[in-house]
């Protein structure tokens, strides 16, 4: 059965169906919206259009770029960015930073700073084997592979290793002695005063379903539960698997969406800073009667993508369903409050309406 075909978008999100369990083994139809908004570097935002994914979309830098969509759970806010940092227009330094906060009107919610440096390679003095003086900085994709971290590869498994944190980085090695004289790592994540700060997590982009600290939340798939419970999530299943944000940057009190974002370092242009409109989608479903039922939601992603421009916001429902499935008739995916004329365009509108869930 296509549940999209019973889905109806009446908002400007983007809207996909899909049936899966739950981690209780209960059939649930996910449904997911996503909204889109293109930012100026003035702040000035206005409606534009991401598909919701089902799946990872990898970075070529090793790790993810988008994380997929697909979950039926996910506690609290993900937040990340992902893109290009910038040094000062104008000026030829060797290092700069790069800043994300979010607040509300009297605090700060989520803050992380990452330094980055100019090209350098690894050197061995009386610290060990270390980073070397930086060259002149350029532009810097904000990715994994720049950070400290790494893997030793082997045929024999007894000699393979890697940084669990990430594996995708530079710098972790069995010898560190083989490091010398190859390139470093040139994002390094700043220390918040009484934060304990991982020195992989030089970076704000989505962490990966098997890399830490995601890993190690998915729970034991073992024999007993390969016998017993498959396909069934395990029991020690942490629903905090799910939640993408790289440390530091997951509010575990939801984020509504209206809380002021500022970021330094990934524009040319310099500082961005902006607020979002208060429009969320709610979801209904129908199934035996006239009446339509509410389902939990909240605000649970937002991706920042710099070198677009663009913020995506995910909200997810997971609809329990009936025995026959057919018994729901319809999903109704809506917004109480309208958006200004002022943020939608046609273009926007005719994306939205192309992508979104389709009528019967």
């Amino acid at each position: 059965m296509d549940l999209n075909r019973r889905c109806d978008a009446e908002c400007w999100a983007t809207v996909r169906v899909e049936s899966t369990f739950d981690r209780h083994g209960n059939d649930v139809a996910v449904v997911v919206a996503k909204m889109a908004y293109a930012v100026s570097p003035q702040g000035k935002v206005t409606v534009d259009f991401r598909p919701v994914r089902w799946s990872d979309v990898l970075s070529d830098r090793g790790g993810i770029k988008y994380p997929g969509d697909l979950c039926d759970e996910k506690p609290g806010t993900d937040v990340a960015l992902i893109g290009t940092a910038h040094p000062p227009r104008g000026k030829a330094v060797d290092r700069f930073y790069v800043g994300l906060a979010v607040s509300n009107d009297t605090t700060v919610l989520l803050r992380k700073t990452v330094q980055v440096f100019g090209k350098r390679t690894y050197v061995a003095d009386k610290r060990g084997v270390v980073p070397g003086p930086s060259a002149i900085a350029g532009p810097t994709p904000l990715v994994y592979a720049l950070c400290w971290g790494g893997r030793t590869e082997s045929t024999d498994p007894a000699l393979f290793a890697e940084e669990p944190q990430n594996p995708f980085g530079r710098g972790f090695a069995r010898e560190p002695s083989t490091l010398v004289g190859t390139e470093a790592h040139v994002l390094e994540p700043v220390t918040e005063p009484g934060v304990t700060v991982h020195p992989s997590h030089g970076c704000f982009a989505p962490v990966p379903a098997d890399v830490e600290p995601r890993r190690s939340r998915a729970g034991t798939y073992d024999s007993e539960w390969a016998r017993k419970r498959a396909p069934i999530k395990p029991r020690d299943f942490d629903p905090l698997h799910n939640a993408w944000a790289t440390p530091g940057l997951h509010a575990s009190k939801p984020l509504r969406g209206t809380e002021t974002f500022e970021i330094s370092g990934v524009l040319p242009e310099g500082p961005w800073r902006f607020t979002l409109p208060d429009y969320a989608p709610l979801f209904e479903s129908r199934s035996i009667g006239p009446g339509w039922t509410r389902h939990p939601t909240h605000l649970d992603g937002v991706l920042i993508d710099a070198d677009a421009r663009v913020v995506e916001l995910t909200w997810r429902a997971a609809i329990p369903l009936p025995k026959p499935w057919e018994l729901l008739s319809r999903i109704r995916v809506w917004s109480e409050k309208p958006l200004p004329r002022d943020l939608t365009d046609s273009s926007a509108a005719t994306a939205r309406t192309s992508q979104s869930a389709p009528s019967p």
